[in-house]
């Protein structure tokens, strides 16, 4: 089975079917740096654009023009035509999720979010689509397979809430270019780090405060931490293209503003190593309704490896 990040990076790469990689793109990869395609790039963020705010402490505005030759490098017309919307609930099947090690002694309630590998509800008395399955928390769902022009990003920042004894969120997506906004309602400071980094300046979410300022310089996977609690950790998706979120406690999830046509509706989740998709024909103004599966299978043998975006992978 694929690594759940090397699926993530698949999603991050090709916005469509693709082939398998050149050598260049491989090379790309391995550095962590993916390429866009022809296929699912969007033009920079608005925060890319207007992100000149250097008065703004912890702020790194990231330059327009590096963002734009990442994700709209060939140019493409934006999109402008009528869109569509996907929902549903994303499922897993198969083994229960183990618990995790951290010491939760400082804050006991936090057990209830990071007390396992990943979340996930109790089966439902009726309308599940498959035998035992549980609605899963935090998985991945992007939009991929449209071509020919891009879909601009709309939002300038993604909100990441500290609240209590943790991150409201395991897993955020956001858009290249986009900053990240910690915002901090719990009583206590905080100390949000995003991974891996070099030579970065320590920085304090104030409680009640202006939320911090966090620019991702380059698409692919991070981790957002914190000094003094190591159980809080939250998997960050910098992907090439805006049509892409992660699914609520429920398991639910919703994209808004999908291009008409031929789609593919991927899912997978930083903690499950594999993926599900299915292709549908969007239409003017519908919901439409999609439900995915993923089976998570623990192998007795070998302790799951932790998610590396930095590892090359064969796009779908």
């Amino acid at each position: 089975m694929k690594s759940p990040s090397l699926v993530a990076m698949a999603f991050l790469v090709a916005a469509s079917g693709c082939t398998k990689p050149s050598a260049e793109k491989k090379e790309q990869l391995d550095a962590n740096v993916a390429p866009a395609s022809d296929a699912g790039v969007t033009s920079p963020a608005p925060a890319a654009k207007a992100a000149t705010d250097a008065g703004v402490i912890n702020a790194t505005a990231l330059p327009a023009a590096s963002i734009a030759a990442m994700v709209n490098p060939s140019n493409l017309p934006a999109y402008a035509g009528a869109t569509g919307s996907i929902e549903g609930t994303i499922w897993v099947t198969g083994d229960a999720a183990p618990t995790t090690p951290a010491d939760f002694a400082k804050c006991p309630e936090a057990a209830s979010i990071w007390g396992h590998a990943f979340r996930e509800g109790a089966p439902p008395a009726a309308g599940a689509p498959a035998p035992g399955a549980r609605p899963l928390a935090d998985a991945i769902v992007v939009v991929t397979g449209y071509q020919g022009f891009y879909v601009p990003e709309k939002n300038e920042a993604k909100e990441v809430v500290i609240d209590h004894c943790g991150y409201r969120q395991r897993t955020v997506t956001l858009t290249f270019g986009q900053r990240l906004e910690v915002r901090n309602l719990s009583r206590e400071f905080w100390t949000p780090k995003l991974e891996p980094g070099a030579n970065q300046v320590m920085m304090m979410a104030a409680p009640k405060g202006d939320p911090v300022r966090i620019y991702p310089t380059k698409p692919g996977h991070w981790l957002l931490t914190d000094a003094g609690r190591g159980y809080a950790v939250v998997d960050v998706y910098a992907f090439l293209h805006p049509l892409h979120t992660s699914t609520d406690a429920a398991g639910h999830y919703r994209i808004e503003g999908v291009p008409l046509g031929k789609v593919t509706v991927n899912t997978t989740h930083p903690h499950i190593p594999n993926s599900a998709g299915v292709d549908i024909d969007i239409q003017a103004n519908v919901v439409h309704k999609v439900d995915l599966v993923l089976h998570n299978e623990i192998k007795k043998d070998a302790a799951a490896p932790h998610p590396d975006a930095t590892a090359p992978t064969k796009p779908r």
